[in-house]
This record gives C-alpha cells, structure tokens and sequence, in this order.
C-alpha cells in the first residue's frame, strides 16, 4: 500500500502496517540527517534502530561518517514523501520510501540543493520492536 501523506498513513494502514511504518520513517529520517556540527547524536538515532549487519556496517562507519560531515561542513534535513508498506509477517517487513533532502555542504553553498531518495529498509521484529536490517538506495 503506497502513502504519500501522515495523515494517510493513520488512516489506511493496518495497525501493524502503522508500526512497521512508523519505525521505518524514524529509521529512514534518521538515517538522511546530518548535521556536522554534532554527528554523535545522529549516528547514535541510526543505531538505535538499526540490528544486525546494517547496525554493525554503520557502526564501523561512524568515525568516517562524523569526519567526512565535518569536513564537508555538511548539513541534511530529510523528509519522507511517501511510502509503501511491501512484504509483512510477524516477523519481518519491507517497506519502500521515498525522501527529499535538502543538502549543503562546501560544494553546494548555504542555499543547498534538494536530493531524492528512494530506498528500500528490510526490518525484523525483535523483542517487540521494528529494527532495520538493511537499507538500500533503489531507483
């Protein structure tokens, strides 16, 4: 089923539909946000969603992902314009999302530029959460 707004999201999603949506909008927003003054935060956001071999890739990434926003002076605001709930069980679900960012950095200057996401996040249920195994970029 494929939303393209909140609202929609309350009102035609099953309730576990609306749990594994809203787990993977948090994991997908937090996953576009960067904000070099303070990347602790955010890395640490991505994490507390994350399990498996996408929570332990991204870990091993931190000290890159926080230097390269440093050293880029790279800001990210990202919000999720729509998104779709695919496979589910009780186990498992994919869901597709699509996201807009508005970037800047030292090659975009202060105005930035919009960048478009498409991304496919595989979660698992694990101890009553929804936690990312995986996130692609699709096209």
């Amino acid at each position: 089923m494929l939303l393209t707004s909140r609202a929609s999201v309350d009102d035609d999603l099953t309730a576990s539909q609306r749990e594994v949506a809203e787990a993977a909008r948090t994991e997908a927003l937090a996953f576009l946000t960067v904000d070099h003054t303070d990347m602790d935060p955010l890395i640490d956001a991505v994490l507390a969603g994350a399990t498996g071999e996408f929570k332990e890739q991204y870990e091993s990434q931190r000290e890159m992902l926080a230097s390269e926003a440093v050293r880029t002076e790279a800001t990210s605001a990202g919000e999720v314009v729509a998104l779709g709930v695919g496979d589910l069980d009780d186990e498992t679900a994919t869901v597709l999302i699509a996201a807009n960012s508005t970037v800047t950095n030292t090659s975009t200057g202060s105005e930035g530029q919009v960048r478009y996401y498409r991304l496919r996040l595989d979660l698992v249920r694990e101890d009553d959460r929804w936690l990312t195994s995986n996130v692609q970029f699709v096209r």
